[in-house]
């Protein structure tokens, strides 16, 4: 018992004490204070250190179920039935008579011994093996503590103990560690010290099932990393592709002649509201038109009550100027525009916006919904500025990057402050 006292307090402390009376009066005093966790831990590094290796884990099990627990984790008045209920191979159950049957502890205590193991090995056999059974139907396991092997909580809502596992889910488990974590010449004599109810071949079907499950599993795993890492690039290329089409979309209306004359053309086109209703959202409040904005409410009440004639009275280099007029001059960004406009995506305005010419885009969705756009805010008394007098909207460009705006100051020896547009 003094041993074990001297190796848990100094275990706590991380120091090596010398024995005298004084240490010796310390070491009880500290034994005593010693927290239950530290105990345990103080008890499973004892073992670790001095437990025969044929013997580790079943003292371990012993002493741990006796030691009261400090989990939060409260039993449950109904537990969740292990996963592993039934056996995956017709080698997984021992054939020996039930009350020969080896223990959990025991077979990995075999598998210890004759693999020539360390204890600390042992007791990461086991804590492995446990956490997985630990875990319930919904996929939540317990608590895992590193260098004791211990697992808290999980499908029982307590501390998880090796007699809570299937017989035949430990077996499987030992065959899978001795065949991919043992060296080849290392194996048969676990093999047949853990598995002693097998014949030879029997073991090499039984331990080539288990290969195969383990292969089938890692294909699994392979296959959903493939598709979670497809699934990134996929997202990555979409947002690469936004912000390409965000910066064009921002280039073309710099680009187009917002200073083309407005003057209507009766009979330029026919809208046609069977083949694409009309506009449902707001002309006026931008944020009544986002997505998560629905019913009546999308519109301010003067406008619930416009409608617009068939004929569209503006060509298509002039549908495209006023776009550009109204971004630059108005508090509406190009999203919220979109959104106006039937959620119309973004390569579709980029589409239109693209084109040079009278008809230009005569037949595109855009085209339509624009006009019917700027025609309802013309109705209710919202004109488009006039580009005279829009002195201050733009940066000056120079001549390297085509036509020339007003710049901010009114005198081009000034420094010309750029406006910067929503997307």
């Amino acid at each position: 018992m003094g041993l074990f006292k001297r190796e848990a307090i100094c275990h706590d402390n991380k120091t090596r004490l010398r024995q005298t009376r004084r240490r010796d009066r310390e070491i009880d005093e500290g034994f005593e204070n010693l927290t239950l966790y530290f105990f345990t831990v103080a008890v499973v590094a004892y073992i670790e250190k001095y437990a025969p290796n044929n013997r580790c884990i079943q003292i371990l099990e012993d002493v741990v179920s006796i030691i009261p627990s400090d989990s939060p984790w409260t039993a449950r008045d109904s537990v969740d039935p292990t996963r592993f209920m039934n056996p995956e191979t017709p080698f997984s159950a021992s054939r020996t008579a039930p009350e020969l049957v080896k223990s959990n502890a025991e077979l990995i205590d075999i598998l210890v011994s004759t693999a020539r193991l360390r204890n600390i090995e042992a007791i990461s056999i086991r804590g492995s093996i446990t956490i997985v059974d630990s875990a319930g139907s919904n996929g939540k396991s317990g608590v895992l503590t590193m260098g004791t092997g211990l697992v808290s909580g999980g499908r029982l809502g307590r501390d998880h103990m090796l007699d809570d596992i299937p017989n035949h889910f430990v077996r499987d488990q030992l065959m899978n560690y001795i065949m991919t974590q043992l060296d080849e010449d290392n194996r048969e004599e676990p093999k047949k010290a853990v598995f002693a109810d097998l014949s030879t071949a029997e073991l090499e079907q039984y331990s080539a099932i288990i290969l195969q499950k383990r292969r089938d599993i890692e294909l699994q795993e392979r296959t959903g990393w493939e598709e979670a890492r497809q699934a990134h690039l996929k997202r990555e290329a979409q947002k690469a592709a936004e912000v390409a089409n965000q910066e064009r979309q921002e280039s073309l209306i710099e680009e187009i002649d917002d200073t083309v004359d407005l003057t209507p053309k009766p009979d330029f086109a026919f809208r046609d509201y069977f083949k694409l209703p009309p506009i449902s959202g707001s002309v006026i409040n931008p944020s009544k038109n986002a997505p998560a904005v629905s019913g009546g409410a999308r519109k301010e009440p003067e406008e619930r009550d416009v409608e617009v004639s068939s004929d569209i009275d503006r060509d298509c280099d002039q549908i495209r100027a006023m776009i550009a007029r109204f971004i630059k001059s108005s508090d509406w960004s190009v999203t919220q525009f979109r959104w106006a406009l039937k959620s119309i995506r973004r390569p579709q305005l980029i589409a239109f916006l693209e084109k040079k010419g009278h008809s230009a885009g005569k037949q595109s969705m855009v085209f339509a919904l624009a006009w019917e756009f700027f025609k309802k805010r013309e109705m209710v008394g919202c004109t488009l500025p006039d580009i005279s007098n829009a002195a201050g909207v733009l940066q000056e460009r120079d001549g390297n990057r085509g036509r020339q705006r007003p710049s901010d100051s009114g005198d081009t020896g000034d420094t010309p402050r750029k406006r910067t547009r929503r997307s």
